[in-house]
């Protein structure tokens, strides 16, 4: 291999060893906070934190109104009916945002009864920071930007992540005190990178219809996408109580979520590869039947290690007291593993053929017969009924978007 030939290959795989860099730190970096959390907190008390962070999340999906995937999928390659008003976007999500933000936030206070109302304000809070980081980031990888993205992401988990160990090592570590330092961690690296943010327009002070018509869909994804995959504490909470087991399995879920997390970088950049060509009908069969086949491989081999390994990994990071009863719960997970990979990569493929509607109802679906099964299972197998619940579940999904997708997917003989 000559000078030029390793250049233009380095050139190649650069972005998408930064990406995975960053994701791997960031993983580490929030793997570490949660390991501080779990054993100062105590598992009750995690768990209380869980569900609160669970709730805000569910709540950030009207924060987001889908605009994070939208500004992402026309940022990369513009559809012909937004290509006119794609510059208007960032205005108008920035202030659906703001709006939303504060509604939220006075909804939370007039629950006070009922919730933890300050947890659940201070996570509101956060997570509208969150989301203005998650914009900017789509922002960037839509224009192919990944290492200007990769920069920005360590500054933000960075940054965040010192103002949260300072403000738990000198508060005590409260929901609170973790959401409202996050947030102003995020908040200062985004006025650091406030030049590289979209320009703002200048819009007409009009319900703009056609760009919650293109964003709902995204929207139904994305809310239909978070309550598949954390319904299940919410329901444990409520059938069961604030109890340890709640905990152990919150901290199994956190290394699963950080496995998928790990896969995030590769399955992003294949859903800008896959939205190119999704342009060129026919082009992009074989491309994705590839990245489906490569994530089930991976799967297998991630079920099977987790198996053997993954309560001696709870046990190293969160002590033992997790390690003996989240033992069965991670085996599980990570069998769901083997599953929940080629979904990810389904569901970005569904997104760049513009199939949210199909990805939408398979996701409702899937939700309806997860909450039946956590509801069935977890009286009487307690919280491994909800894992059980998790690995039948991605099973259904699977199939469901199999099925949907084959003449993007699985049909032979097509694409290059």
């Amino acid at each position: 291999m000559d000078l030029v030939q390793r250049q233009v290959l380095f050139k190649r795989f650069t972005p998408l060893m930064m990406q995975w860099g960053v994701t791997g730190y960031s993983a580490a970096v929030s793997l570490g906070l949660s390991v501080l959390f779990a054993r100062s907190m105590g598992s009750s008390a995690f768990g209380h934190y869980t569900y609160i962070y669970v709730l805000a999340s569910v709540l950030v999906l009207a924060q987001d109104a889908g605009f994070n995937t939208l500004l992402l999928r026309e940022r990369a390659a513009p559809s012909a009916t937004l290509k006119s008003r794609c510059d208007q976007l960032p205005t108008i999500a920035l202030l659906h945002l703001l709006v939303t933000t504060l509604l939220l936030v006075v909804m939370a206070g007039a629950f006070y009864g009922w919730v933890d109302a300050p947890s659940l304000m201070s996570g509101i809070l956060c997570f509208t920071a969150i989301t203005l980081m998650q914009w900017q980031s789509s922002w960037f990888k839509g224009a192919g930007k990944f290492e200007r993205d990769a920069v920005f992401l360590f500054c933000s988990r960075s940054l965040s992540a010192i103002f949260v160990l300072v403000a738990v090592l000198t508060l005590g570590p409260s929901p609170v005190v973790v959401f409202l330092a996050w947030s102003a961690g995020l908040l200062l690296i985004l006025a650091l990178h406030f030049r590289h943010f979209p320009i703002l327009v200048r819009i007409d002070w009009k319900f703009p219809g056609w760009a919650y018509r293109s964003s709902l869909s995204f929207f139904a994804v994305g809310l239909a996408s978070t309550l598949y995959h954390q319904i299940d504490i919410i329901i444990l909470r409520n059938l069961l109580g604030e109890i340890p087991a709640i905990g152990h399995y919150a901290v199994a879920t956190r290394i699963h979520d950080g496995l998928l997390l790990l896969a995030t970088p590769v399955v992003l950049m294949l859903f800008r590869r896959m939205r190119v060509l999704a342009m060129q009908p026919g082009a992009g069969t074989r491309f994705s039947r590839n990245a489906v086949v490569a994530a089930l491989l991976i799967g297998i081999v991630l079920a099977v290690a987790g198996w053997i390994v993954g309560p001696w990994i709870v046990g190293m990071l969160f002590g033992n007291v997790y390690a003996d009863g989240a033992q069965k719960l991670i085996q599980l997970l990570f069998l769901a593993l083997v599953f929940a990979l080629p979904n990810y990569v389904l569901e970005q493929n569904a997104i760049a053929t513009q199939h949210e509607r199909l990805l939408a109802i398979s996701f409702f679906f899937a939700i309806a017969v997860n909450v039946a099964l956590n509801f069935y299972l977890i009286p009487s197998m307690g919280v491994e009924g909800a894992a059980w619940a998790t690995v039948l579940t991605e099973v259904l999904l699977c199939g469901i978007l199999s099925c949907g997708l084959r003449r993007e997917v699985l049909v032979f003989g097509r694409g290059s």
